[in-house]
This record gives C-alpha cells, structure tokens and sequence, in this order.
C-alpha cells in the first residue's frame, strides 16, 4: 500500500467517528458581530458542546445535596425546568444524546452562552445561527433589558437569551427583546470555552447580573 492510499485509508477510518462527534457532542462556532462584547469578540472561536457525554453524571449533579448556596440555587432551577418541560409534551430528541428523560436531558443555566437558530432565521438568512446569553429559564419571570418595566413570562421549554452589549440606546443586539423567547429545539449547544485565538484561550463561565433578571413566581 502507497504512502498516499495509507494515507486515504486513515482518513476514511477517522472521518466517521468525528463527524459522529461534531453532530451529536462537541462542534466550533465562529462568533459574528459585536453583540456579545465584551465576553466574546467578533472572530473568537468556540467550543460548542451540543449534549451531555455523561448525561448520569449531571443527572447526580442536580439530584444530590447541595453544598453552596449557590448549588442549592443551580439544583432547584434545574428540578423546576425538568418539571416543566416533561409537562410541555415537547420532543426532547434521540435517545442516545442524552437529551431525553429516559436519559437526562442538557439542562441550561442561568448566564451560560449558547448557540441557537434564530426564530427570525428567515428573515435574516445572513445570520442563522445566533449567540446570547441565558437571562431566564422556562417557568420564570423576565425582566427584559430594553424596558424594566416590562416583565415577560418565559414558555415552559424556552429559553429568554439576550446579547451582553446593549449599547447606549440598546439595540446593539437582536435577541429575545426583539423576537420572544427561544424554543429549545432550535439550541445547538453550549459554548464552553474560546479556543481560538490562543491570546483569549480559556473557559467561558456562567456570567449573571448582581441584580436578579429572572425569578420563580
């Protein structure tokens, strides 16, 4: 066998398992536009993940005793968020992602980055896929960013997203303010960390407002 045909046969061997990979748990996403500035810039490169690889392993996350404040905070908006959702009759998806409540499902948090399809995809075809924020779960009240007086009512399996810059007259970003909340079935994933360029390689974590957004009611 050629140095050329070794060659082939490898990359054929290889090309199945990671496009398995990238569809189903792990894939990149280049940010477009300045409306998450300053925690993402226009360029960066994410990591996407797009399950649970380990969806037991969070599911004794959020079913064990908290030892924090704040875990005992995270662990009854997922126990609330699970409820609702098994309540919506939605599809959660295939069996073997982790995503269904035979396995559990990817629970979202407050603050965290995720990528979705935009409802006004069509609309706006040049930017399909969008990235924002997580400001309120299902269940909950919102208090949206472009007006404090106004108070939304997040869907049961939907998500209230919103972009960090909102700019000195707020509408540097077209998110939930713009379009409502967000169905779950059009994320594609949780940004977990930049991973390129290598100066802003690190871990994106959770970010919320030291005043509460969004509240169980």
């Amino acid at each position: 066998m050629s140095t050329l045909q070794r060659y082939l046969f490898n990359t054929a061997l290889l090309l199945p398992p990671v496009m398995f990979i990238r569809d189903n748990f792990y894939s990149l996403y280049r940010v477009e536009g300045s409306s998450m500035e300053p925690a993402l810039h226009h360029g960066d490169v994410l990591l996407v993940r797009k399950s649970d690889v380990l969806p037991h392993t969070m599911w004794k996350r959020w079913t064990s005793v908290a030892i924090s404040y704040e875990e005992e905070g995270e662990r009854q908006n997922a126990m609330r968020v699970m409820a609702l959702d098994a309540q919506s009759g939605r599809p959660i998806g295939d069996w073997w992602t982790g995503r269904t409540y035979l396995n559990p499902p990817t629970i979202h948090q407050l603050g965290s980055i995720i990528i979705f399809r935009a409802p006004d995809a069509e609309k706006y075809p040049s930017s399909e896929y969008r990235v924002k924020r997580v400001v309120g779960l299902g269940g909950q009240l919102c208090r949206a960013s472009d007006n404090f007086h106004r108070l939304e009512r997040v869907p049961s399996f939907s998500l209230w997203v919103e972009g960090d810059n909102r700019g000195s007259n707020g509408n540097r970003s077209i998110d939930s303010t713009k379009y409502g909340a967000v169905c779950k079935n059009n994320v594609i994933g949780i940004a977990e960390r930049i991973v390129w360029p290598p100066t802003r390689w690190g871990v994106l974590p959770c970010g919320t407002s030291s005043v509460p957004r969004s509240w169980w009611q």
